[in-house]
């Protein structure tokens, strides 16, 4: 029996809706050298309701079908803030029950990539839309109401906000519009953490204002026109084409709740943050796209964002997480 044709026919028939040809063959642990790498965090939308023929995301779903698709990616937790502290420091943050948990606001002394990346001389930044202005780590200040700090996580960390050698790191969070002028100049960091606005992270109705529900057909347009307008331009430099890998994720699942979602697979309830869609865009992925049925969780997104800058350390549970290395086609 043929057991690689026979896995290639299971993938398509189950993300025929990406269009996918191949599964990802490529070496699990070997990670090509990347210049920029780019990560974009949407909220609140399950990978049923995003990756999927008649999507309200065809720009996404477009990449998709080209790049990567991580088709069991479950994130850690419900709800929003500990997930993006798995994306930069491999752990949870906050021990407080569900209903508070996005309440937090306290310090987080953790390793972090922030640290990481200085330590090994890498540049960072986190774009944030509708920040108030550079180095801000407060909550609110938006009259708009449309930035959060509980999506913007290097906002918390300590050796950012608080450093003991009194060299700050503030000033590396910065509006979004920077993202735009920083990639026209040619001086995208090596590592950017982008932050959509409520409406445009999907996490909010913009016609309503509300939360957004399970499948919002409104929000998943608006985040995917927002995609289109801002991430196209990146995709199409001659520079990001060279060496740049771009990862689009969802911070968790559309939330039903602290115990029903699973963290480590469909029939598994662990009390985790649910299926959702993670895709990958960049250099040395193979041609016509591929998808992983391999496991993963934020911590990956955090190793594989170290790894393709060529720095080994990773914090937390970063350590040991699969590193997505199959995505990539091999390298001389």
């Amino acid at each position: 029996m043929n057991f690689r044709r026979l896995g290639i026919l299971f993938t398509a028939v189950c993300v025929s809706y990406v269009h996918a040809q191949n599964v990802c063959i490529g070496e699990k642990s070997k990670i090509p050298l990347f210049k920029n790498v780019v990560i974009v965090v949407e909220e609140n939308q399950s990978f049923e309701d995003v990756i999927r023929k008649d999507s309200k995301m065809p720009y996404l779903n477009e990449l998709a079908a080209q790049g990567g698709v991580a088709h069991r990616y479950y994130a850690n937790t419900h709800p929003s803030i500990n997930n993006y502290f798995f994306l930069t420091t491999g752990k949870r943050a906050t021990g407080l029950p569900y209903a508070l948990a996005d309440l937090f606001n306290g310090i987080v002394g953790s390793d972090n990539v922030a640290n990481i990346l200085m330590r090994h001389q890498k540049t960072w930044k986190a774009y944030a839309e509708n920040l108030p202005r550079t180095g801000y780590v407060l909550e609110g200040g938006d009259p708009h109401g449309l930035y959060v700090k509980r999506h913007n996580p290097f906002a918390y960390l300590k050796s950012v906000v608080e450093p003991a050698s009194g060299l700050s790191q503030r000033d590396n969070i910065v509006p979004f519009k920077e993202f735009s002028s920083d990639l026209k100049d040619n001086k995208l960091p090596n590592y950017s953490f982008v932050v959509p606005n409520l409406f445009n992270d999907a996490h909010n109705n913009p016609k309503t204002r509300k939360a957004s529900v399970c499948g919002d057909e409104e929000s998943l347009k608006t985040a995917d026109d927002w995609l289109k307008k801002n991430i196209a331009p990146l995709l199409k430099s001659d520079s990001f084409q060279k060496d740049g890998l771009l990862m689009i994720v969802f911070d968790e699942a559309c939330d039903r709740g602290p115990k029903k979602d699973s963290s480590i697979g469909p029939k598994q309830s662990s009390g985790g943050g649910g299926h959702i869609a993670g895709v990958l865009v960049g250099a040395h992925l193979p041609a016509g796209g591929c998808v992983s049925d391999t496991t993963f969780h934020h911590e990956s997104i955090l190793r594989l964002s170290l790894r393709a800058l060529g720095v080994e350390e990773c914090p937390g549970a970063a350590a040991t997480a699969p590193v997505l290395g199959e995505f990539f086609v091999a390298t001389q």
